[in-house]
């Protein structure tokens, strides 16, 4: 993404309340500070969050498709990523990093028993519409139209997916479907989706298969 460097002055109080924000993850420095409020100000923020589910026994082998969507997501907008793992945490940390050469921020969320009790303990993160990558299976996908797609259609849970049986592929969800998911073990496929479909809160971005 193209940058140009600025100099400013700001008031010394304008400027502690900025470096309040700075939390070194989701927002990692001053500029980074000054950039996100600019665009929540001038209505360009993006969705807050992207997820990328690496969990269970084969997310080694799936670490190359969560890299490889790491600058889609940067190119779509997003500047802060959590990555949901498993057992497998520190080689994954080790292997992905922290986002500096994508000029993201990425976290790691450890915690949670499948897909769906993972995003339970990121209710609080989770404040606005946010997508979640499911490494399963890669997709060659235009984010930013699956999100434009998303907010026409004013949906609260969309998949992109080329095989609507598998109900596998990339979601784009509203914060407030995930009050739909019940404690402990779930699993998005089996725990959520089902009950979206059946209430018609769900739509579908068609992906053709290669």
């Amino acid at each position: 993404m193209d940058r140009e460097r600025i100099t400013i002055s700001i008031k010394k109080n304008v400027l502690e309340k900025i470096d309040r924000i700075i939390d070194g993850t989701s927002i990692r420095n001053r500029s980074h500070a000054v950039e996100t409020l600019a665009l929540k100000s001038l209505g360009s923020a993006t969705s807050s969050q992207a997820v990328i589910m690496l969990g269970g026994d084969n997310a080694l082998k799936a670490i190359p498709a969560a890299k490889d969507y790491l600058p889609k997501l940067k190119d779509a907008g997003f500047d802060s990523v959590i990555i949901a793992v498993g057992f497998l945490a520190d080689k994954i940390k080790e292997k992905i990093g922290f986002g500096i050469e994508n000029d993201l921020a990425i976290k790691y969320n450890d915690k949670g028993e499948g897909s769906g009790g993972a995003l339970n303990l990121l209710k609080k993160d989770l404040k606005s519409t946010f997508i979640i990558i499911n490494t399963t299976k890669s997709f060659d996908i235009d984010l930013k139209s699956l999100l434009e797609y998303h907010k026409e259609h004013k949906s609260k849970f969309t998949i992109a997916t080329d095989d609507i049986q598998s109900l596998v592929g990339i979601y784009v969800v509203e914060p407030e479907i995930l009050s739909l998911i019940p404690r402990g073990f779930s699993m998005l496929e089996q725990d959520l989706i089902p009950k979206l479909i059946k209430s018609k809160e769900l739509i579908v971005f068609p992906i053709n298969k290669s």
